[in-house]
């Protein structure tokens, strides 16, 4: 991030003082958990929730000796629980219509994967955590580092709380007592922080904690994609904005209506006092066999563009740790005035830039149909079907990306039976 005190004041950079609370986007709107006072959403909340847990866990910037140690007290597993509580609260209640679909029976596929998931990933993640050590897990969060990685906030951020929901789900359902499969929620829990603290390298866990901040780039990666930025006027822009959109639409359909296909990084402050987002949209996925309709389209698609602070007066910005930016006012996409496209052909492959001309003539198209093609094979596909493979988006998606980088992804599906449900799960 640039030096703030050389940037032209604008109102949204008063929320990275220290003494700031921010500004309320749920105004009136209160969490309550426990013995906890009232959480309002936003920088406050944090503020408040932090000083009222029980031990010190989240109180201040992780060390890496905090991370070694092989395992969390019962105090701090609360504690962390009290966190992800707020912490779904905060962010999902903004996003409240993404969690059901007229395409996909969403609450269905979440539910059997919260089930399968609380019983499967702890085992895989004990054995990655055996063969890579806690310090190779935490290179492993390190790694990306990057645009159009899967190996992000939003992918760490899964692991944590969809094992607090698999859990929750258990408990509610009066299948398991809180005290039950303790162990493996500890294990579960460890190797979630080890991905996020080496992937954000700011000692937290939650972009919340750093007053919603996830600027997970390396300075080389951040100066190169500031300087590719072109400014956008006219047919270019429009063109930019309807890329942009086509492959976040794409990318939402090819992980059966979720966003486990898009995230952003930032706000990066410029030195004019704008911010810069860097948006990574996944436009194929060749783990699923629907991804055939877009066979020739790159494996990844990011949009870094800067939004004129002034022209829409913004006051707070918030990349949440899904992956989402969040603004108020909401409308940020009017105040764009750069952008630049890169691509990645595949997981594993460079990324490129691509100008914006030869982006939008070459992708704009293609994008656009294989959206349409998605689409109708969604309509013509049984609902039980579709609860499997949206289901599978979850349990092996979120998982896979740290699989695949640790060249164990093959053999967690040819030894471990991965693209399997487990019948405890399957009766759920």
């Amino acid at each position: 991030m640039s030096n703030e005190t050389s940037q032209p004041k604008q109102p949204y950079l008063d929320r990275y003082q220290p003494a700031d609370e921010g500004i309320r986007f749920m105004p009136g709107a209160a969490f309550s958990y426990g013995k906890l006072p009232p959480l309002p959403d936003g920088i406050l909340g944090d503020r408040i929730l932090r000083e009222n847990l029980k031990t010190d866990l989240l109180k201040g910037p992780l060390k890496l000796d905090d991370v070694r140690r092989p395992a969390f007290t019962i105090d701090e597993l609360n504690d962390l629980t009290a966190y992800w509580s707020w912490d779904l609260w905060d962010q999902l209640s903004l996003r409240a219509s993404e969690g059901s679909s007229g395409l996909v029976p969403r609450q269905e596929y979440e539910a059997l994967s919260f089930a399968n998931a609380f019983y499967r990933w702890p085992e895989f993640m004990i054995d990655m955590t055996e063969r890579l050590g806690i310090d190779g897990v935490v290179e492993l969060g390190r790694s990306g580092r990057e645009p159009a990685s899967k190996i992000n906030m939003l992918h760490a951020w899964c692991l944590g709380a969809v094992t607090q929901l698999g859990r929750a789900l258990y408990i509610i359902m009066d299948r398991h007592k809180p005290d039950e499969f303790l162990p493996e929620l500890n294990a579960a829990m460890k190797f979630w922080q080890a991905l996020a603290y080496g992937y954000r390298g700011d000692g937290y866990l939650w972009s919340s904690q750093d007053r919603y901040r996830t600027c997970a780039l390396d300075e080389a990666w951040t100066t190169r994609l500031e300087d590719s930025m072109e400014p956008l006027a006219g047919d270019t822009r429009a063109g930019f904005t309807s890329l942009m959109a086509s492959a976040e639409l794409l990318s939402f359909y090819l992980h059966l209506d979720n966003r486990l296909g898009m995230y952003d990084l930032g706000p990066f402050v410029l030195g004019n006092g704008n911010p810069m987002i860097v948006r990574s949209t996944f436009t194929r996925e060749d783990i699923y066999s629907w991804s055939m309709f877009a066979r020739d389209l790159p494996y990844a698609m990011t949009f870094a563009f800067e939004i004129d602070a002034a022209h829409m007066t913004l006051e707070e910005a918030r990349v949440i740790s899904i992956g989402t930016l969040m603004t108020r006012p909401r409308n940020y996409v009017n105040s764009i005035v750069k952008g630049s496209v890169w691509v990645r052909d595949e997981w594993d492959s460079e990324l490129r830039q691509v100008s914006l001309q030869d982006a939008i003539s070459k992708y704009l198209t293609p994008v656009g149909d294989a959206t349409g093609d998605v689409f109708e094979w969604m309509t013509r596909t049984p609902s039980r079907h579709l609860i499997e493979s949206g289901a599978f988006t979850y349990y092996v998606g979120m998982i896979m990306p740290f699989m695949r980088k640790a060249g164990l992804y093959d053999h967690y599906c040819e030894h471990e039976n991965l693209w399997e449900f487990d019948e405890r799960a399957a009766q759920v």
